[in-house]
């Protein structure tokens, strides 16, 4: 597969990777997406509960549940014990939800108009169980173009992601847009539901001027954020790829959302 171009070839025409691969682009940016492969899933470094950690859940619940006679501690039902574990934030991974996209996705600005930002629907999950649902997490294996000029510490190529009720709306759908929503950092400028709401948020950015593709980690968001206040049985995350200013690109070679469910022990 073929490299993204330098940045001084000509702007829109030759900002793919594959020639087979269909881009759209409305002549002040792009977009790009190749089909993802085993062996790039295999990357990334997903979380792993030590088994003494686990251990240490397992027999938590379990005293809980069966008491001790000696110290007259009575059992517990297992309501209550689910809402201890609930309150006490433990959780494992839950591989049944999480979701890996199927495609990398690429996203570049090509003019300097009025900070132009491009905002790009990577993917989405399937529909998603809510009822044991701990926590979800984005996790990229991306970088932008690699350079700055002049310097800046400031991430001009971050990932948003949103959790949407009944499927994506039409307008989003379109998986495309211009000065649609989020504005690097500024969360007034996010686009919202009409209660207040915030529909898409920043997760996380690229380190700047880095051309290396890199594992990074955005934050674990609990169940009980604003985020998933309007989340009903069946709701999806969406995740979408941003680039903001002249000549920034946002590269994702791999994406996953991680999502995480209450311990409990199967018996």
């Amino acid at each position: 597969m073929a490299t993204p171009p330098a940045l001084d070839d000509p702007p829109v025409e030759n900002c793919i990777y594959d020639p087979q691969n269909p881009v759209r682009m409305l002549g002040f940016s792009c977009v790009s997406f190749v089909a993802v492969g085993p062996k790039d899933q295999a990357r990334i470094r997903r979380p792993l509960l030590p088994d003494g950690e686990l251990l240490l859940y397992h027999q938590l619940w379990r005293a809980l549940l069966r008491g001790s006679e000696p110290s007259s501690r009575p059992a517990l039902p297992v309501e209550l014990v689910r809402l201890i574990v609930r309150a006490s934030a433990l959780m494992v991974p839950d591989n049944q939800q999480t979701h890996r996209a199927k495609e990398r996705v690429f996203v570049r600005v090509t003019i300097n108009d009025e900070q132009p930002v491009v905002l790009q629907v990577w993917f989405w999950m399937k529909p998603l169980h809510l009822a044991n649902v701990a926590a979800a997490q984005l996790v990229t294996v991306s970088h932008d173009q690699g350079w700055v000029a002049p310097w800046t510490d400031v991430c001009h190529s971050w990932f948003e992601w949103g959790v949407f009720r009944g499927g994506i709306p039409a307008e989003e759908e379109a998986r495309f847009g211009r000065n649609f929503g989020a504005v690097t950092g500024d969360e007034k400028a996010w686009a919202t539901r009409k209660a207040g709401q915030h529909i898409w948020r920043r997760s996380h950015g690229n380190p700047v001027a880095n051309s290396s593709y890199e594992q990074h980690d955005g934050t674990k968001v609990g169940i009980d954020d604003e985020m998933w206040d309007n989340a009903t049985e069946g709701s999806v995350i969406a995740v979408r790829a941003c680039a903001q200013q002249a000549l920034w690109e946002n590269d994702a070679q791999y994406g996953e959302i991680l999502v995480w469910k209450w311990f409990e022990p199967v018996v």
